[in-house]
């Protein structure tokens, strides 16, 4: 590994070997690397854009130990006085999954089953109509998030590979090697997966067998994310910037800031993509065509994921244990909701509401428009992945390895 890409190897997003309570970050040690580290505590942000009256989850944790099964065969969080809250809501709690290990990778939800990897290994489909496990396949190493596309579930390993499982049984269907550890959740794209290696390769597949397409390098190594649109495959490097190649050749078409750390893959909405850079805590919008800047928004943490775009909006979570609404032409601020925990996942838009988890544990629904909370829950653990969404339901994944589902206020 070189050594711009070792420089952040210590830094990446937490997975369940990893401790969440890292410090440091924009106000780091001296010597340490640029924004390597979150930073320390989520309180102290300041209020640079006051917008509105919002109410504050509050700041108490739940161990372990105040898991109690309620005697359904679910465990269920013993209630006291830190936990009742008049306003906002409490969403309902339809059913808890307990996975294999820790999760730092969302759910995905497709025709009524969610898939989730977890950091033993092990990939796990949850009925979600009552929440039981409909299979289960354990990998060497860690496992990426699953990708879901037809019939198929698609994951990487730190063991270094890439493997192809049946939706409906578990069952292997092929497993492609590569010569890196895979970290990032591979990218499907009309009978295409795109696999990024950490040693800067990305292999092209295809989606029925496996056989390697062509593979390309990519300028920088420790590539943590990947993503495809109609032309570009879009890749993020911990060793620095975001990248677009060619959908057919592997051509670089464009770098981002390459002195940069970024750890997640570009979200393009039209002819415009938005990131997140580690290193300044800023929010970029670049052309997608050219990868020329269009306008950066400074937030007063590191953002670690990918922003997520809706109705004209950019919405992102930063380490300073804030949610930002952008004006994705200008980047203006259209409102700050702090919620007091560093947060590591991108948000999810759904229904007028933004979902999104903190390292305290607390799983908020955000009103759109005026950044007031909704709704509010807090969780067993950290949620260090993003809050998967679907038919009024939302999932959350925390670091203890419990999946919740929530059935969300009207």
């Amino acid at each position: 590994m070189s050594e711009d890409a070792s420089r952040f190897e210590w830094a990446r997003q937490p997975t369940g070997e990893d401790s969440v309570g890292a410090t440091a970050g924009r106000d780091a040690a001296p010597g340490t690397p640029r924004g390597a580290t979150p930073p320390a505590g989520g309180s102290g942000a300041r209020e640079s854009q006051p917008r509105h009256s919002r109410s504050r989850p509050a700041r108490a944790d739940v161990p372990h130990d105040r898991l109690a099964d309620d005697g359904t065969g679910a465990e269920s969080v013993v209630d006291d006085a830190r936990d009742r809250i008049p306003a906002p809501a409490r969403p309902r709690v339809r059913f808890r999954f307990r996975a294999d290990g820790p999760v730092a990778t969302a759910p995905v939800v497709r025709d009524g089953t969610a898939y989730l990897g977890c950091a033993t290994g092990c990939t796990h489909a949850i009925d979600l109509a009552d929440g039981t496990e409909r299979w289960s396949v354990r990998t060497r190493g860690r496992v990426t998030g699953p990708t879901i596309a037809d019939d198929a579930v698609y994951a990487g390993t730190s063991g270094g590979a890439v493997l192809a499982l049946d939706a409906s049984t578990g069952d292997r269907r092929w497993t492609f090697r590569t010569d890196g550890d895979v970290q990032a959740r591979p990218a499907v794209a009309d009978g295409t997966v795109f696999a990024a290696a950490d040693d800067g390769r990305v292999a092209a597949l295809h989606a029925a067998d496996g056989s390697r397409l062509r593979t390309f390098r990519n300028a920088a190594r420790s590539l943590c994310a990947v993503g495809v649109d109609d032309e570009r495959v879009l890749l993020a490097s911990l060793a620095g910037g975001a990248y677009a190649h060619d959908r057919t050749d592997g051509r670089e078409r464009w770098r981002f800031e390459p002195a940069v750390a970024v750890a997640g893959a570009p979200a393009v909405d039209g002819e415009t993509a938005y990131l997140g850079t580690v290193d300044d805590g800023r929010v970029c919008a670049v052309s997608a065509v050219t990868g020329r800047e269009r306008w950066r928004a400074e937030t007063d943490g590191a953002v670690w994921a990918s922003p997520a775009v809706a109705d004209g909006t950019v919405f992102a979570g930063s380490a300073d244990g804030s949610v930002y609404a952008l004006d994705a032409d200008d980047g203006s601020v259209s409102w700050r909701t702090d919620l007091g925990a560093r947060i590591w996942a991108s948000p999810t838009v759904a229904d007028g509401a933004v979902l999104v988890g903190t390292e305290a544990g607390d799983v908020c629904g955000i009103d759109a428009e005026e950044g007031t909370i909704l709704w509010w829950y807090r969780a067993a653990d950290a949620v260090v992945a993003p809050v998967a969404a679907a038919d009024g339901t939302a999932y959350a994944a925390d670091r203890g390895g419990v999946v919740t589902a929530l059935a969300l206020p009207e």
